[in-house]
């Protein structure tokens, strides 16, 4: 089963319905009434929010196991073996890709027998390849060992997200930015040089009718 298919997928909504079991409740604690590890889950998904990708990233252990959609439009799309991947894959993804991004939780499911915790929310923000704003539901499982995520699988609908930007395409945005800048200096250089030549032409003309109106 895709983790990028349309509605989450039966595979997210058994994981759901398992929590559900497991917990005994019928519906889930709101993300603003978490505890235990989905305070910890929720911790990590303010530090994303914030820019603070030390602190996010800390959440994992050495060698999680990172499961993301396999569309290609979602940032380090498929699968990653430890946290240096999901940098260099996911955050970077992110960073060319938008000019805002997080996850926004709604409710919590967590089995403490099972070392799971779900959280049901929208991946939130606004891509540089302008589709509007993004708001895309979600389900995500992280599975833990202690205090440290040893294991993410993110569900979501990955033709909702805005088209990654890629490093070639964003190399050459720079490359063209450069060139502006350059196109746009020499502009005005020439325009000083012209300024000059000009000031130049009428001090001389100013100096020849000082010495005509003497003679």
């Amino acid at each position: 089963m895709s983790q990028d298919s349309p509605g989450l997928g039966q595979r997210a909504k058994s994981l759901v319905d398992q929590a559900k079991r497991r917990t005994g409740v019928g519906d889930p604690p709101l993300a603003t009434e978490a505890g235990g590890r989905a305070a910890g889950m929720s911790e990590a998904f303010r530090a994303f929010g914030d820019g603070d990708l030390d602190r996010f990233l800390d959440a994992f252990a050495e060698d999680v196991e990172w499961s993301g959609p396999k569309g290609e439009n979602f940032p380090g799309a498929g699968n990653h073996q430890g946290r240096s991947a999901i940098r260099e894959e996911f955050l970077s993804d992110v960073e060319r890709s938008y000019v805002s991004f997080g996850f926004r939780p709604e409710h919590y499911l967590e089995s403490e027998a099972e070392n799971v915790v779900v959280a049901l929310g929208s991946f939130i923000g606004e891509g540089v390849k302008g589709t509007g704003t993004l708001d895309a539901p979600a389900v995500q499982v992280w599975e833990f060992d202690g205090d440290k995520v040893v294991a993410v699988s993110i569900y979501t609908d990955s033709d909702e997200f805005p088209a990654v930007v890629t490093e070639q395409e964003a190399k050459q945005e720079k490359e063209e930015e450069r060139e502006d800048d350059e196109e746009e200096s020499d502009e005005a250089e020439d325009k000083g040089d012209e300024a000059k030549g000009k000031d130049e032409r009428d001090d001389e003309e100013d100096k020849d009718g000082e010495e005509d109106g003497s003679s």
